[in-house]
């Protein structure tokens, strides 16, 4: 038996333009036990701000260490990724090092084989 993914809409919980650091939490509040990843869906969310781009790396780094569960994110628009990169450059080294990875966007099933078999 495979251990599920919670998928959760960012959009759906906080809104197309999340702008406050409590709108990041909620996002990790919103997950379920007994899940091994955490997919962070960012479809129709146009932009985000400074303050909640720089909770949710935090929120995410302390939910992935206490927990132990990976949370990815997908669907991010440019100017979201724009966001998160430039954010993710400004936190101490330890964040920067450790919450460091790649926003993969996967828009076919041949894009999730090639990730799933390729990495």
């Amino acid at each position: 038996m495979t251990c599920p993914a919670a998928h959760i809409s960012v959009r759906s919980l906080v809104g197309s333009n999340p702008g406050y650091r409590d709108s990041a939490r909620e996002l990790f509040a919103a997950v379920p036990d007994g899940v091994c990843e955490v997919i962070l869906d960012f479809s129709g969310v146009e932009f985000i701000s400074r303050g909640f781009a720089d909770e949710l790396l935090r929120e995410r780094l302390a939910f992935q260490s206490a927990r132990g569960v990976l949370s990815t994110v997908e669907h991010a628009n440019e100017e979201v990724r724009a966001t998160l990169n430039a954010v993710l450059r400004t936190q101490d080294g330890s964040m920067r090092v450790r919450a460091a990875e790649p926003v993969r966007q996967i828009s076919s099933r041949t894009g999730l084989e090639d990730l799933l078999l390729n990495g």
